[in-house]
């Protein structure tokens, strides 16, 4: 009986590992998606509303989910203080800070800190061309994603099922 209790144990933890490994693909695809959302309002806030950073940031923060409303409405809030940082230090401490959990790729992130370095000194024009080429590289990496997702997602799961299972008939 302990035997029994020992072996489903293995099979549902490397299941569960198999599945949390698929799970953590469909995350990053989902947050990637969300950030093509907030930087498509962004620009239209920049854009059409005439926005300075600080308020667009404010109003953007507003609909924004979790850990990228915290972002936008905190650095919003620095911005408008400006105690002698510049926006992109603002926007690089920021980001440490509140999206260094989350799931997209170091390289993404990378991009993302680029366009902090980007946004605030240029003009209008100049903000929303660099939220252009933002958001092209955002539907290429969020393509990626989706791609790696489905095409990996069945695999981990049979993956963690069936190593699990190779375990239990090894060890017992």
């Amino acid at each position: 009986m302990l035997r029994f209790f020992g072996m489903l144990c293995i099979l549902a933890g490397s299941t569960g590992i198999g599945m949390w490994m698929a799970r953590e693909l469909d995350l990053r695809h989902e947050e990637l998606l969300e950030l093509q959302r907030l930087i498509l309002s962004l620009r239209g806030e920049i854009r059409y509303m005439h926005q300075p950073l600080a308020e667009a940031f404010f109003r953007l923060s507003v609909n924004a989910p979790a850990p990228f409303g915290v972002f936008f409405r905190n650095t919003a809030e620095e911005l408008e203080l400006r105690k002698g940082s510049t926006a992109e230090e603002i926007w690089r401490r920021n980001q440490e800070q509140y999206l260094s959990g989350l799931h997209i790729s170091r390289q993404e992130l990378a991009q993302f800190q680029n366009l902090g370095n980007m946004l605030g000194y240029l003009d209008v024009e100049m903000q929303v061309n660099t939220l252009d080429y933002y958001l092209e590289q955002l539907k290429i990496a969020s393509a990626c994603a989706a791609e790696t997702a489905n095409s990996r997602r069945r695999l981990y799961r049979y993956i963690g099922a069936l190593s699990g299972a190779a375990l239990v008939i090894l060890i017992f």
